[in-house]
């Protein structure tokens, strides 16, 4: 019998299969990604630039004027303050917008009390930035009075605000909330030394002379560095206002938020309060916040 002839197996085809095009929907998306990254890029590095642009001029303000500066920088300020109620005097004859002039007279009836403002504030953040050592013992004055300030610009923007809709009791709460700015003060001003003096304790008490060097350094450094409060991130139960209080002075925040229970029950106001800083304290820029 004749052999079954096998049948040839079929060539491989030796050209490659080309790749499939992408969609050009997928290369849109990555050129948006792409660009979203570098613009935050730059961004960062911009913001870099103007932020050591900023302390380089910071510095040579402080070395060239000394003490003189924040008397400078106080008239500077009651300047640009000036020019912004005439322009808005200017913006406004057209207009005629009662709320606007409102803001007008507001400003122009309280310039003195501004210039004081910006007088206090900037000496003091001269100090704190020549002198910390010096500057911690007034420190608990200082921020009393900045969460006073902030409070009565809060209570002024709500009572022009009620101008236009003239409800009683939004006029009630404001009138409050004036007749309590001296008591607050005093409130503050206590709790800050309160902090304080438990801080040293714990200075005293815990760790090496060294450590409690070392930390002393850190807060100032902060303290120069920021200038303000913030709300802590890292360390919150509901908004991260004690926190933020207690990464400031370096201390315990469970010491905080006894005292605000302290004060919640003795003067009843410690919720308010609290709400209030919690709209006016900002975030800390170098926590990460969760929604």
């Amino acid at each position: 019998m004749p052999a079954k002839r096998k049948k040839p197996a079929p060539r491989k085809s030796s050209a490659k299969k080309s790749p499939r095009p992408k969609p050009a929907e997928h290369d849109f998306e990555k050129g948006v990604d792409n660009f979203a990254e570098e613009m935050g890029k730059l961004g960062e590095k911009l913001g870099k630039r103007f932020e050591d642009k900023e302390k380089e001029c910071d510095r040579w303000f402080r070395t060239t004027f000394g003490i003189v500066g924040p008397f400078l920088s106080s008239i500077i300020g009651i300047i640009i303050l000036s020019l912004f109620i005439w322009v808005l005097g200017l913006v406004n004859v057209p207009i005629g917008s009662g709320l606007l002039q409102n803001i007008q007279y507001f400003l122009l009836a309280h310039v003195g009390w501004f210039f004081l403002i910006f007088f206090f504030f900037s000496y003091t953040s001269y100090i704190s930035k020549g002198f910390p050592g010096a500057y911690r013992p007034i420190s608990p004055i200082v921020s009393a009075a900045g969460i006073v300030v902030a409070i009565w610009i809060f209570l002024n923007v709500v009572k022009i605000a009620n101008l236009s809709f003239n409800i009683s009791d939004v006029s009630g709460i404001v009138l409050l909330g004036e007749s309590m700015l001296v008591s607050l003060f005093y409130i503050f001003v206590i709790i800050g030394y309160l902090v304080l003096i438990a801080g040293i304790s714990k200075d005293k008490c815990c760790g090496s002379h060294a450590s409690s060097k070392r930390e002393k350094k850190t807060i100032s450094k902060d303290s120069i560095r920021t200038g303000r409060l913030y709300r802590s991130g890292n360390d919150r139960i509901l908004g991260g206002v004690c926190g933020g209080i207690s990464e400031y002075l370096g201390i315990d925040p469970v010491i905080i938020r006894l005292i605000w229970v302290i004060c919640s029950l003795a003067w009843g106001s410690g919720i308010l309060l609290y709400i209030i800083m919690w709209i006016i304290m900002p975030r800390n820029p170098r926590h990460k916040w969760e929604d």
